[in-house]
């Protein structure tokens, strides 16, 4: 079953499981459908969202790198550009720091967004999904 990765118009980001691509259309489609409504997106009563980017995987993008591996050549460049981004005024990075940094390198989540619909996943997913059930073109 593929995983989508729904990206609401606040940023917000909810991962969900269908069983295929009608399937999500109809359940996302509905969840807009409240939202432009003004009506609870689900039941708690919380306010639905406007969808803005539905990102699509073959497996959950929380299965990234489970090996916790990378080649040298990639890690080698990812290692300069921690150690530049963490130096401070006198050159000096904080080691305990740094470590920290170097075990996230294959977390499956990014630390920080470029922007507030791109996806939190480092995984790369497979397709975008379609929003003309949502009106979008």
């Amino acid at each position: 079953m593929p995983f989508y990765e729904v990206t609401f118009e606040t940023g917000r980001i909810s991962v969900a499981c269908y069983k295929d691509d009608a399937e999500a259309q109809l359940a996302l489609g509905e969840h807009h459908r409240r939202a432009v409504e003004g009506e609870a997106g689900g039941p708690l009563g919380q306010p639905a969202e406007r969808i803005k980017v539905v990102r699509v995987y073959k497996k959950h993008p929380n299965e990234f790198n489970p090996e916790g591996t990378m080649s040298a050549d990639v890690l080698q460049k990812d290692l300069q550009m921690l150690m530049d981004g963490m130096k401070d005024e006198n050159g000096i990075v904080d080691i305990g720091q740094f470590s920290v940094e170097v075990r996230g390198l294959t977390h499956p989540m990014k630390a920080t967004r470029d922007g507030s619909f791109d996806s939190q996943f480092r995984m790369e997913e497979d397709r975008e999904l379609k929003l003309a059930f949502v009106g979008a073109k």
